[in-house]
């Protein structure tokens, strides 16, 4: 079976990660599936892996995470896989929600149609390291991807916000980003194993997850900050 148990750095809200479309074109400095691509010594480009389509789900009410070893949307992936790939979710009757995490989410308004068939079946996420620049990745804007995904919202989509690996941001701009996007849960965590981003100040993380919990968002802490967990109760 080409799913795979959910376990280690990913979303503590997947329960399994499912790759027929792997690789990227965003070069991520920080990305660690790239780092283990390299290591096994095998090209990062989108490649399609037609034959995973085929795959039974576990239909055990969990989030597959479609695309865990890259990004489905990217600019380098071609349109008629992802078509086959949201066919392929439109056709499957289990009880499993599937994730579609990017980092380029104006692309869903290129499938609008397909994914509106397939509503209930999917979330539809993004990752927002920062409200400033990026020059660690040649991905959309940050801004670009709250805009984006805050329409798809908008349209009655279900979403979801990594907030990882986190970088300095401003916290008014990314409350407001946040509201826009109104997520189904927000998992937030720290650059792990690089160090090409400015890790923000704790007080800041801190003044943060008391604005969401406040405001009724939830969220769930990687292991790098699961030492914060209890100083939003106070």
């Amino acid at each position: 079976m080409t799913l795979n148990k959910a376990k280690g750095r990913m979303f503590k809200s997947v329960g399994w990660t499912w790759n027929p479309i792997w690789g990227c074109s965003h070069n991520c400095k920080y990305c660690w599936a790239e780092t283990l691509a390299k290591r096994w010594g095998k090209d990062f480009g989108p490649q399609f892996r037609e034959h995973f389509l085929t795959d039974k789900m576990p239909n055990d009410e969990t989030w597959i995470f479609v695309g865990s070893m890259g990004d489905t949307f990217c600019w380098g992936v071609p349109d008629e896989w992802i078509v086959k790939l949201l066919l392929s979710i439109k056709e499957d009757t289990s009880n499993n929600i599937f994730l579609l995490q990017t980092k380029n989410p104006t692309r869903f308004q290129n499938f609008f149609e397909i994914l509106l068939e397939i509503k209930d079946k999917v979330v539809l996420g993004t990752t927002i390291e920062t409200t400033w620049n990026t020059p660690w990745s040649e991905a959309p804007s940050t801004d670009s991807r709250a805009e984006h995904l805050g329409i798809m919202k908008n349209l009655g989509f279900k979403t979801f916000l990594s907030l990882e690996p986190l970088a300095e941001f401003n916290e008014t701009t990314l409350r407001r980003w946040i509201r826009k996007i109104r997520p189904e849960a927000v998992e937030i965590g720290l650059e792990n194993y690089t160090n090409f981003t400015d890790k923000p100040a704790e007080k800041r993380i801190i003044s943060l997850l008391k604005w969401l919990r406040a405001n009724g968002f939830i969220y769930v802490l990687k292991e790098n900050l699961r030492h914060l967990e209890d100083t939003t109760n106070d």
